[in-house]
């Protein structure tokens, strides 16, 4: 037996053992037996931890796929006195448990329900359509007659006639009476009133939409944030999982002679930085959470603590053609659509000016008593009865009706312009958001490929490192590639999902909630 026999068997169990790190070993036949026996016990241990890192690496990655939040920030471990990781994984399962079942889970489409029911913003506008629905109910008033009861006491002092000038006649007199009123022509401008209220009406009912596509859209952005800060912070808890166990199984070769303490303090230095990185994606978890909360009008204390955001699933619909979208934009934009009603009572307001053109007629009745000196009406001597009719004709007034219409006119030309311009916003919109999905689409396909690739090389790595044909420098990084990798991954789904949208958004189709 010598030491070459003794190297092979050690590097066929697993052992990191390479012939540097080998001390000559003494010619008695007692020595070789007793490193042989510590070598195979120290294979031993290694085959074991090796076994339990690919079933703990299984694990990790089947909770990945379940998309569990994490609750707890990993528990801060410390070079000495280390917890064993079944105690561990056993107490933050406990913890996990009891904590989702305090909280409620939250899907974008009831986040954006619980927003529209709720949000002061669309409360603003919903009141906005209130006041311009009683506007429309006071511009049908002038299709109605007026009546109006009238009644007073008059004291009248003349000077007297008969005797010296500073003494007057006193007189006191009464009336009451009714009046009737009513509108047969005045040039069609009560028509343009009540055409301009429901006009209001409309665009007050638009501009509601509006909000409600604003306020949808600026959910489905924040409750994307807070999935990825969430899946930033389970990235970092993995993180620091994985570099437990190559401690854990460092420390145990450090006991057989195997590891330098430099090796053991590598890995607790990557198990505290991936804490720290775990903190920081919890406060941009809090942070998001919370301005989500805000949109949802929900000002809970702790607001993290009682809701769990539910991850959607890739979209995976083909999108229809540009001018598909482009034809269900102009039908469904509610900016789109106040513009045209914008346009639609410039023209009126164009007619309504040539209208000041024509005479305005009307009737009147009014009946009603008049007494001097008593209220006691007479029927017969104190009534007063008149009724009749009334034109107007204005002929000239400075040119302003011409100067009105030469307004109206100018305005319209303004409001043709607007739509030009929004629908060529829209079209860029619209073009811009399709490419940004399908760009976005295809970096979420090249991400997964890079995410599978560098956890391949990471296992191969890995077991050079366990075999010794390899530095503890290359496997941090290919550790840096993995979890890199797993964060390029998250952001590029979560981008697939916020582009497709803003396209949604673009074309109105936002407003169209669906119960997925």
């Amino acid at each position: 037996m010598n030491v070459k026999l003794i190297l092979v068997a050690a590097l066929g169990l697993g052992l990191g053992l390479t012939a540097a790190e080998t001390e000559p070993v003494a010619p008695q036949e007692d020595n070789l037996q007793t490193q042989l026996e510590q070598l195979q016990k120290i294979a031993e241990q290694l085959k074991v931890q090796a076994e339990q890192l690919k079933k703990r690496q299984e694990e990790s990655a089947r909770q990945k796929s379940e998309t569990e939040k994490p609750d707890a920030a990993p528990a801060k471990q410390e070079p000495q006195n280390q917890v064993s990781k079944d105690e561990e994984d056993n107490g933050n399962s406990t913890e996990e448990s009891t904590a989702s079942l305090k909280k409620v889970k939250l899907t974008l489409p009831e986040a954006k329900k619980i927003a529209l029911a709720d949000s002061p913003t669309l409360a603003q506008t919903k009141a906005r359509i209130q006041s311009a629905m009683t506007k429309v109910r006071q511009a049908r008033a002038a299709f109605y007659p007026t009546v109006d009861i009238n009644g007073g006491i008059t004291r009248i002092r003349d000077s007297a006639t008969t005797r010296p000038n500073r003494d007057f006649d006193n007189t006191t007199q009464y009336s009451i009476g009714a009046s009737v009123g009513y509108t047969l022509f005045d040039g069609f401008q009560r028509d343009f009133n009540l055409l301009q209220a429901k006009y209001a009406e409309t665009s007050a009912t638009l501009n509601d939409e509006w909000a409600r596509l604003t306020l949808l859209r600026q959910v489905a952005n924040a409750y994307y944030q807070v999935l990825l800060a969430q899946d930033n912070m389970e990235i970092a808890k993995h993180d620091a999982d994985y570099n437990r166990i190559l401690l854990e199984d460092a420390r145990k070769r450090k006991e057989g002679g195997i590891a330098k303490p430099s090796d053991v303090l590598n890995f607790v230095l990557q198990v505290q930085n991936a804490e720290v990185n775990y903190v920081n994606a919890e406060k941009t978890w809090r942070v998001a959470i919370v301005a989500l909360g805000a949109l949802l009008a929900i000002d809970e204390d702790n607001i993290w603590e009682n809701y769990e955001l539910v991850y959607p699933q890739e979209n995976t619909q083909i999108l229809p053609s540009i001018s598909e979208m482009l034809a269900y934009a102009r039908e469904h934009r509610p900016d789109l659509r106040n513009v045209d009603a914008d346009i639609q009572i410039a023209r009126e307001a164009i007619k309504n000016a040539e209208n000041q053109w024509y005479p305005t007629v009307g009737l009147f009745a009014d009946y009603g008593f008049k007494r001097t000196h008593s209220a006691h009406f007479n029927k017969h001597y104190d009534r007063n009865i008149s009724y009749g009719a009334t034109a107007n004709w204005n002929v000239f007034n400075g040119f302003k009706t011409t100067s009105a219409i030469a307004q109206t006119r100018a305005d319209l030309d303004v409001a043709l312009k607007e739509r030009d311009e929004l629908l060529l916003t829209i079209d860029s919109e619209i073009r811009q958001s399709a490419l940004a999905f399908e760009s976005n689409r295809i970096q979420l396909q090249r991400q997964e490929t890079v995410l599978a690739t560098a956890t391949q090389i990471r296992e191969l790595v890995h077991q050079e490192y366990v075999n010794g044909t390899t530095t503890i420098t290359r496997l941090n990084e290919v550790q840096t590639d993995v979890t890199n990798a797993e964060a390029a991954r998250s952001a590029a789904f979560i981008q697939v999902l916020s582009s497709m949208e803003s396209l949604r958004a673009a074309t109105g189709q936002i407003l169209e909630l669906d119960a997925n």
